[in-house]
């Protein structure tokens, strides 16, 4: 009975911790298939063209120029962005001009400070919602013309790029710790995600050697992402070696098999960019299923292992 209860505790400990944090999305946001995304954003604001000018609008009835893109993003991905034009230029990723593709927004200082936004359609045109000039309402404009290259002020992206392929791949290492707080070893990961909303399932590799019982671990686990910066996973695991006696407590131990040989949940609070990539620290907690066993001449089973580790590793996140 103690046994079985300890199998689900991780389970348990795992999905209180799903229940208590949210999950959110931030851009650049994965989609399946960019490209066909990005043209739906284009034809979904096109719709539009025409409609009236209405301070704090965000329908068909009128549109300020951030209430049209909060219209185009939720019609079409069913999000809902920054409602705001300066709320949205701190949200979205920065992009230079000349990496601008149709779905990205693009900003100026008209009036004041970062005071209105449009939709990039391609072709050096966007699609805005103007409050004031010879036409007003829903309009299509060139960053070409003299008021809006004038004006310009940035570029931001708020989901993948068109050549994103649908994947997104990351890799980390660092060391690990015990429960005594001392060096147990180290891990790496690799992941390949597959985003479907804000969710991102996927499939973890996480070797990592276990100092104190001498053995090299090889973790096949599922792995689910909740937002980009947490991660659960679980799943079967490989052990080459044989597990040592660990610190003199009169146990040795033998490695587990099961569904659940191995599991853990991974959380990255802090990213930065460097170029096209993207870097993470990254906080993860491991449970590894062993068998501690007796030294008698029965081998008889005497209590169930459990091995947990936490880890501090430097994960470095790209799409295809």
């Amino acid at each position: 009975m103690v046994r079985r209860n300890l199998r689900i505790l991780p389970v348990l400990i795992f999905g209180s911790v799903v229940l208590a944090i949210p999950g959110f999305a931030e851009p650049p946001m994965a989609v399946p298939i960019a490209k066909e995304s990005r043209n739906k954003l284009v034809s979904n604001a096109e719709r539009y063209l025409g409609k009236p000018y209405a301070y704090g609008g965000s329908n068909a009835a009128g549109f300020d120029c951030s209430g049209l893109v909060y219209r185009v993003y939720k019609d079409v991905l069913g999000v809902a962005v920054p409602r705001t034009t300066q709320t949205l230029h701190r949200y979205v990723e920065p992009i230079p001009v000349g990496k601008l593709q149709p779905g990205d927004l693009v900003f100026f200082d008209t009036t004041s400070r970062l005071a209105h936004v449009g939709i990039y359609i391609g072709e050096g045109r966007f699609i805005h919602s103007a409050s004031e000039g010879t036409k007003r309402g829903v309009i299509r404009s060139s960053l070409s013309e003299p008021y809006w290259k004038r004006s310009f002020a940035d570029a931001g992206r708020l989901i993948s790029p068109a050549e994103y392929l649908g994947i997104l791949l990351s890799m980390a290492a660092g060391p690990q710790i015990g429960a005594d707080a001392t060096l147990r070893g180290g891990a790496a990961a690799l992941v390949a995600a597959f985003p479907l909303g804000s969710l991102e399932p996927g499939i973890q590799l996480l070797p990592s050697w276990d100092a104190g019982l001498g053995v090299l671990r090889l973790p096949v686990q599922l792995s689910l992402g909740l937002d980009r910066h947490l991660r659960f996973f679980a799943g079967p695991a490989f052990t080459l070696g044989e597990p040592r006696t660990d610190g003199g407590n009169g146990l040795s131990y033998s490695p587990e098999g099961g569904m659940i040989a191995s599991a853990g949940v991974a959380y990255a609070p802090f990213e930065w960019r460097t170029g096209e990539q993207r870097w993470r620290i990254l906080g993860m907690l491991t449970y590894d299923h062993y068998v501690a066993t007796a030294s008698g001449p029965a081998n008889q089973i005497t209590s169930f292992g459990v091995r947990m580790k936490a880890g501090l590793m430097l994960e470095m996140r790209f799409s295809q």
